[in-house]
């Protein structure tokens, strides 16, 4: 269950076709990463409300990016109002869910920006919003002697020189946080009430544990809290295959019964009738219906294999049911590839499904360690096949924090690091990552003196360097034979062409003190002849 990008299931090209190709002609393709589904979820839902959210969000964050007074007001003004103050957070489109996590900053101090850019209000407009800046004063107790700072800052704001874009920043901010006030406070209302659903999934997933067991409920149970936001529920009381293809039109709520958050509900309330609520209530509905029929598409909420992978958790051993997904799991349409004929996992099977000598299993444990200590009691072993197969199925985004971390060994004082050098490295640190140890935990020796040494490991690091010269001298070698071969200009390296740079100036060097020694020479003889 890779990330659905080219890189990794492209047709031709993608990590998905290579190993498929050269490695293993029999991978399980299930679906895309389930994480990155939701995600794009979240754009879904957001792009009906224009991205307004995400404008300010951005505008805020570049006004005090490079302006250190600018923030220092902000932080004082925060401080005056009893409001915990931070840096305006930046919004990444790409990182999970960014727009809730910056929401809920944006909400909190969305009465201090709004204190704080009153000052770029004109004098007409500051005497229209009066009364509103005098009721959050009273709001958050702030008295006179506050006021009176409050309003240095305005004055000594205004001052600043400020080039066309930074007006047209400020005039967006102006815009979102008092003129269209009403509207700002129902998008935030609705993102921070509808995107901690699809949040909280990402979360369960993101992280290292083998989770591929709850996959299926996970995805059931987040398809489910979402519909139910604007969707009847005794509708949703039904199968996967049917809730894949269930149609809104007659199963919506009514248009005022829709979720949009604690603060919208507070505003439906007292502005029943008012335009800009009925035209976000229609918004709200559009971006329900969008993002739900992504999710039906995109999410495998009727896959076979995801449901009998839940077979694998223990809390649901002993019921027939996990029976049943366990052998289909082991059938030949799944992975009875991996088990070797002379097993029979039926019977281990129905064995397993009513052993009452197996460890306890809470919810919470390790599954992984679990299954390990099953597996090492020899017990069954063509069903143990099984479970390594489900257990090493990768579901995850983690595979790209892999990438980060080659930006950590590959720096640029090491863009020459061959391939090899580079898994090896790859290689030691997930191994010591597997372990939980660092490199003197795993090699440490209880008696420095009497202790056996690691013969092979000393001979490696003795040798290293020198295996290391010989290959790169080797393919050196081979470069040149090529570019002999083909009648290619031999490249020099860095050194080397500095070297012959620093002959060529000495030369020149050389060349001009012989000049003006000569001249100089000359110039002597022509003295002496005028005398």
């Amino acid at each position: 269950m890779l990330d659905s990008c080219n890189v990794m299931r492209g047709s031709k090209s993608g990590l998905e076709t290579r190993i498929r190709d050269k490695h293993c002609q029999t991978l399980l393709d299930i679906d895309g990463d389930s994480c990155h589904h939701i995600h794009n979820a979240a754009k879904r839902f957001a792009a009906p409300f224009c991205h307004n959210l995400e404008q300010l969000f951005t505008d805020l964050h570049t006004d005090h990016l490079w302006a250190s007074d600018q923030v220092h007001y902000l932080m004082e003004v925060c401080e005056l109002m009893g409001i915990p103050g931070t840096n305006p957070q930046r919004f990444t489109a790409h990182r999970w869910l960014s727009a809730y996590d910056v929401g809920i900053s944006t909400r909190r101090m969305l009465p201090a920006y709004k204190v704080l850019y009153f000052g770029f209000l004109n004098h007409a407009d500051q005497n229209l919003y009066m009364d509103i800046l005098e009721e959050i004063y009273r709001d958050h107790g702030v008295g006179e002697r506050a006021k009176a700072r409050i309003q240095f800052f305005h004055q000594d704001l205004r001052k600043k020189g400020m080039t066309q874009v930074g007006k047209d920043r400020k005039e967006r901010v102006v815009k979102k946080v008092w003129f269209e006030s009403l509207n700002t406070n129902l998008h935030l209302s609705v993102y921070l009430g509808v995107l901690p659903i699809l949040k909280e999934y990402v979360m369960v997933f993101q992280g290292s544990q083998t989770l591929v067991h709850k996959l299926h409920d996970k995805q059931l149970e987040v398809v489910t809290s979402f519909m139910a936001c604007f969707v009847k529920a005794e509708h949703l009381h039904t199968t996967p295959k049917k809730l894949v293809e269930m149609e809104f039109s007659d199963k919506m709520l009514p248009l005022r019964e829709l979720y949009v958050g604690p603060l919208a509900e507070k505003l439906k309330a007292e502005h029943p009738q008012h335009p800009i609520v009925l035209q976000f209530l229609n918004t709200v509905k559009t971006a329900y219906i969008s993002t739900a029929a992504y999710m039906q598409k995109k999410l495998p909420l009727n896959s076979r294999t995801l449901q009998a992978l839940s077979a694998l958790d223990p809390l649901v051993r002993g019921h027939s049911e996990t029976g049943i997904l366990l052998k289909r799991l082991s059938g030949p349409e799944m992975m009875g590839h991996l088990v070797p004929p002379q097993f029979d996992v039926p019977l281990e099977v129905v064995k397993f499904n009513v052993d009452r000598t197996l460890p306890l299993y809470l919810d919470g444990d390790s599954m992984v360690t679990w299954w390990a200590n099953i597996m090492a009691t020899g017990k069954y072993p063509g069903l143990n096949h099984v479970v390594k197969g489900g257990l090493s199925i990768f579901h995850g985004p983690m595979v790209e924090s892999s990438f980060s971390a080659m930006g950590d060994i590959i720096s640029q004082k090491r863009t020459s690091m061959s391939m090899a050098t580079f898994n090896a490295i790859q290689t030691t640190k997930y191994a010591l990552k597997s372990r939980c140890q660092t490199a003197i935990q795993m090699f440490k020796r209880e008696n420095v003196k009497l202790s056996t040494v690691d013969k092979a490991l000393c001979k490696n690091i003795r040798t290293a360097g020198t295996k290391d010269k010989t290959r790169r001298k080797q393919a050196l070698l081979k470069k040149k034979e090529r570019q002999e071969e083909f009648g290619c200009q031999p490249t020099t390296s860095a050194e080397q062409s500095r070297k012959i740079a620093v002959e060529k100036d000495r030369h020149v060097r050389q060349i001009a003190a012989q000049k003006r020694k000569k001249a100089l020479e000359l110039l002597v003889q022509a003295k002496k002849a005028k005398k």
